[in-house]
């Protein structure tokens, strides 16, 4: 049993107080905590009391006082003394529950797993809650059997994907994991437990070999990947040697096995099992090539060449950010990035494996705006494809690299490490050497924070994880080259909120013709593109011919024939059908669209048409989008297609619902309204 340093020590001053009463504000006042985190505390302490048949006597105005006998007072205060506590963060303590689970082929008794994250079943089950809409996300459920505890049901494969999933959140939080000339370096260690997860020289052993082999390569992993990788390998070493080996489908299997990764993983994995007595079965090897294929490379080493169909989808996308408002200082190298950064992205969509990314909270929060413009296009130009939160954040560090900047300023920044010494100092000089625009640096330790006055510094940089909702990063000390990008992007949000704030405080300006004019036009395009979407049933037996005789009949373009040769060639660079669904979802953006529209044709008689992997597929609806070049109706086009993704295994029921699709597109629109009129300049 473990308990809290905190619980520790109000149950010390209790047992030191046995013959008189602490009222809660004492125990406050002692500790140097508030009354509230007291009471917080009290259920465990009891809890911990009840174990030597103790309790807590609670007498009004009095205070608390612990009853018991004698005998049993005495072996609490014993083992009290010899107690060994830990601190636990909620994350520390999910990566605990779920690896027990995953190891135990049995149902785990809840008064177990509380055993092993130091806490009471209540504390326990509050977890629980918390950790299973995560679980959900990679198809896995927890079971409840009475009697019995609880067991986790899922395939292997995810069960993996969860795991190194929480335990890179955890490293990357607390700076337990940094990367030093590409090799991994531990500075803080929970020994008591993370060293039962993972075996700290296994990995070092694994990692180096990935290096050794990975060298054939015509790319290179970002540190972030070498970590993320290593992880897997070492999760599936453990979980081998425990009997559960991960299942991949055969097509996707005989897909990879002509790749260079899979060579490499399977040379690598023959290493591997002379060395720990493992035998990783073709399915294994598939697991690891999914991971290099789909990990994140250093642009400057990657040898991809990208198809037309895919630069041409780049293009769409940015045009689309660029539509929302955006403007980009040097377009050319934002195509790049993102035409090397959205071939490896995709290969990670299709093996199911989601990227951790750190930053993907801030940059929701912070720059909303542009995360919902590159959200919205990833959904429009890339529809056959879901892209996670995390990935999308990635994309939207590409487009916010790129940026336009107002003018630059100097900035002082606020420096964090456990003493204030030492690692800050290093942090400083680094943070100096890269960004010129920070002039002037304070370093501080994390026990100053308390009596920090942060309107003082234009953002703060950490090497321990910290405490505070103060805009923050957590970075290793050192700078490494991917920690480096994320500060950047960060001082750059720090400098947009602040302009923005400074914008809020100033003056309201009366709106503008021109704005006037641009609100009046989005509230008549918008209010078209709902009055007017056309829901039919019929019979289409070719695509092209149905949707320009119905734009046309619709006056939505004039020239059928220069939009006929448009919609053909767009139609042979990317399929519109949904792989694997009955939904073809056609779209086009262009300036012979005259105003936005949107078609649900539910077909009486099912149309072969070509899917976004060139293959041919029946499709019993058709869901078209069309707007002018450059308009804003693209995120309602886009609603459109989340509505869709999140509802394709019920798509004849969704489809048939025109009020429920109406409704989506008048509440996107009523809260866009609100945010134009509210706008000030």
């Amino acid at each position: 049993m473990m308990i809290s340093n905190r619980e520790k020590s109000i149950l010390k001053l209790l047992s030191e107080r046995l013959h008189s009463f602490l009222t809660i504000h004492d125990i406050a006042q002692d500790l140097g905590i508030s009354s509230r985190t007291v009471h917080r505390e009290m259920k465990s302490v009891e809890d911990t009391l009840n174990k030597y048949h103790l309790s807590l006597t609670r007498v009004p105005k009095l205070g608390l006082r612990i009853e018991g006998e004698p005998q049993n007072i005495d072996t609490f205060v014993q083992s009290l003394n010899e107690q060994h506590t830990i601190d636990l963060s909620d994350e520390e303590r999910k990566v605990i529950i779920l690896y027990n689970l995953i190891q135990s082929k049995d149902p785990v008794k809840l008064y177990s797993l509380a055993n092993e994250i130091g806490a009471s079943t209540h504390t326990l089950n509050k977890i629980i809650e918390q950790l299973e809409p995560e679980l959900k996300t990679f198809e896995l459920s927890l079971e409840r059997r009475r009697g019995e505890g609880l067991i986790l049901n899922g395939e292997e494969v995810n069960k993996r994907q969860l795991l190194a999933r929480f335990m890179l959140e955890k490293l990357d939080g607390d700076s337990v994991y940094s990367v030093v000339e590409d090799h991994f370096v531990y500075h803080t260690l929970n020994e008591t437990h993370l060293q039962g997860i993972v075996d700290i020289d296994r990995l070092f052993n694994v990692e180096r070999l990935l290096m050794d082999e990975l060298g054939i390569l015509p790319y290179t992993l970002t540190e972030a990947s070498y970590l993320t990788l290593t992880i897997h390998i070492v999760l599936a070493i453990e979980r081998i040697k425990q009997d559960g080996h991960v299942d991949i489908e055969d097509d996707i299997l005989n897909e990879l096995i002509s790749t260079d990764e899979f060579k490499v993983s399977e040379r690598l994995t023959n290493v591997l099992s002379n060395i720990y007595d493992v035998t990783f079965n073709h399915s294994e090897i598939a697991f690891i090539t999914m991971h290099l294929r789909g990990a994140r490379r250093r642009h400057e080493a990657t040898s991809y060449e990208s198809t037309e169909t895919h630069e041409q989808r780049v293009t769409e996308l940015i045009d689309f950010v660029k539509s929302e408002g955006f403007s980009f200082k040097d377009e050319e190298s934002l195509f790049k990035g993102l035409n090397l950064h959205l071939e490896p992205a995709i290969n990670r969509l299709e093996a199911n494996i989601e990227t951790y990314n750190p930053l993907t909270e801030m940059i929701e929060t912070y720059d909303k705006a542009l995360f919902e413009a590159v959200s919205s296009g990833l959904k429009i130009v890339f529809s056959n494809y879901h892209f996670p939160k995390s990935e999308v954040a990635y994309i939207a560090l590409h487009f916010g690299g790129m940026l336009k900047a107002k003018q630059s300023r100097s900035l002082h920044v606020l420096v964090v490490c456990s003493s204030g010494i030492g690692t800050s100092r290093i942090l400083s000089n680094r943070l100096k050497q890269h960004f010129s625009e920070i002039t002037q640096t304070t370093e501080v330790s994390v026990s100053s924070l308390k009596s920090i006055d942060f309107s003082m510094y234009d953002g703060m940089i950490s090497t321990v994880a910290v405490d505070t909702k103060y805009p923050h990063i957590t970075v290793n000390p050192l700078l490494p080259e991917q920690d480096a990008e994320n500060v950047k992007y960060f001082l750059k949000l720090q400098h947009s909120i602040v302009q923005r704030q400074q914008d809020n405080q100033s003056k309201e300006q009366p709106i503008s013709y021109e704005d006037y004019d641009h609100t009046v036009s989005f509230i008549e395009e918008s209010l078209s593109l709902i009055q007017n979407m056309i829901v039919e049933k019929k019979k289409v037996t070719q695509l092209n011919r149905y949707l320009v005789q119905t734009l046309s009949k619709n006056h939505i373009i004039d020239d059928t024939h220069s939009f006929n040769e448009k919609l053909s060639k767009r139609i042979e660079l990317q399929g519109f059908a949904l792989t694997d669904y009955p939904v073809a979802i056609p779209h086009l953006s262009d300036e012979l669209i005259k105003k936005p529209q949107l078609i649900i044709t539910e077909l009486t008689k099912p149309l072969m048409l070509r899917t976004i992997e060139n293959e041919e597929q029946e499709v019993n609806w058709l869901v078209s989008m069309f707007i002018p070049k450059n308009s804003e109706q693209g995120q309602f086009m886009s609603e459109v297609s989340s509505l869709i993704t999140e509802h394709l295994d019920d798509i004849d029921q969704l489809l048939n619902d025109r009020v429920l699709i109406e409704n989506t597109l008048k509440s996107f629109f009523l809260n866009k309204l609100k945010q134009k009129l509210t706008k000030t300049e």
